[in-house]
């Protein structure tokens, strides 16, 4: 018997909604200190909060269990799609010893805030003052204890069934 394979899975990405909570976050959340790991995370807690609240993610994204925790598998997807577009900039800038990528908006009429409804901006918003000011290994260690992560196994799919044990914003 061969080794096992992960399923194939259906994502279902709203893309318009997912481009502007990555311009959101890039817009709104600290960009001096928010790298694509911090971005990630970012995300992570946007879709896993989302569904906790609403029963349905908010990019309709998929999470990998990585070793810097759950990482969105359709990010690089999206990043790139919006530096073709033009609506971001991506530079390498020096970080503690090496590099990391620093992200700007450099079409501001690609990013529509309009579309989201008053409870989506508001969780972007919560997660912005929370995480915004955390250093990326400060967010990185924080998912590490949180059930999604802590149950799923690396390279495996993190399972939204365990968003209801994250604490965050919980009403």
């Amino acid at each position: 018997m061969g080794p096992a394979v992960l399923p194939l899975l259906e994502v279902q990405l709203d893309e318009r909604l997912y481009k502007n909570a990555v311009l959101y976050f890039i817009k709104y959340c600290n960009n001096k200190y928010l790298g694509v790991t911090k971005l990630n995370k970012l995300l992570y807690y946007l879709d896993f909060i989302s569904y906790r609240d609403r029963g349905k993610s908010f990019t309709g994204d998929t999470y990998i269990h990585d070793q810097y925790g759950p990482v969105p598998a359709s990010i690089g997807e999206v990043l790139t799609t919006l530096k073709s577009d033009g609506a971001i900039d991506a530079l390498a800038v020096s970080y503690k010893d090496g590099e990391k990528i620093q992200f700007e908006i450099s079409d501001a009429t690609q990013f529509d805030e309009k579309i989201f409804s008053k409870e989506q901006k508001g969780l972007l918003k919560s997660i912005c003052d929370e995480f915004g000011s955390w250093p990326t290994e400060k967010i990185v260690a924080q998912t590490h204890l949180e059930a999604p992560w802590f149950y799923s196994k690396p390279y495996q799919i993190v399972d939204y069934e365990y968003a209801r044990d994250i604490d965050f914003f919980k009403k």
